[in-house]
């Protein structure tokens, strides 16, 4: 999203459209905390791995590369299939969410 804005918009206009799109990004963040605590009380490897590999990707994007860092921890505990660290994962996640949300604020 970044190389596309790059290419196509002012700086001026890039930092105000992400400024815009954070608290959306963070919000829809939010609801996939629930899909991910979801699929792990389903015991859905499948759903966690996507949605690690998606928190992976979008995280840095959108300039929270400890959300990548999270992502991809999810990812990989989901491919081990190891319940307790996803469990511990999603809180942290949770907890970072909250913190940043409250800051907008």
């Amino acid at each position: 999203m970044q190389d596309l804005l790059a290419k196509t918009m002012p700086d001026e206009d890039k930092e105000d459209l992400l400024k815009e799109l954070i608290p959306w990004y963070l919000s829809s963040e939010k609801e996939n905390l629930v899909l991910l605590e979801k699929a792990l009380s389903e015991g859905d490897f499948a759903i966690l791995i996507d949605l690690g590999d998606k928190l992976y990707g979008h995280g840095a994007t959108f300039g929270f590369p400890f959300i990548s860092i999270l992502g991809k921890r999810i990812e990989v505990a989901a491919i081990q299939q190891d319940s307790l660290q996803i469990s511990s994962l999603i809180k942290c996640l949770r907890n970072y969410l909250e913190e940043k949300a409250n800051n907008l604020n």
